[in-house]
């Protein structure tokens, strides 16, 4: 696996181009958190971003891994234990589909 990505300044953000290795992959082929309260975890996500770096995400069990187009804002963290993170937006086809549902 190639190294991921050192932030030089903390707050900033990044669109995600590409879930590189999520902390769910494998469960029934999603890499969104599970439905389940009991099988939700904090864990490492790895992006690249629009910009071509690979960065660790330490992510809370309570976010989902990060999808292609969300735009996130870096907290936090550091490239060895992995950067803390916010959803900051999202593409208008993914909210406009989300408010359908609910």
């Amino acid at each position: 696996m190639t190294s991921t990505s050192t932030l030089d300044e903390l707050p900033c953000r990044v669109v995600v181009s590409e879930l590189v290795a999520g902390r769910y992959k494998g469960m029934e082929g999603s890499l969104q958190r599970p439905l389940s309260w009991d099988e939700r975890h904090s864990g490492i996500d790895i992006i690249l971003t629009e910009a071509g770096m690979q960065l660790k995400l330490l992510s809370t069990g309570q976010q989902s891994s990060p999808v292609p187009g969300w735009k996130l804002l870096i907290t936090g963290g550091s490239s060895d234990s992995g950067y803390t993170w916010t959803l900051y937006g999202m593409p208008a086809a993914e909210i406009a589909e989300s408010a359908a549902v609910h």
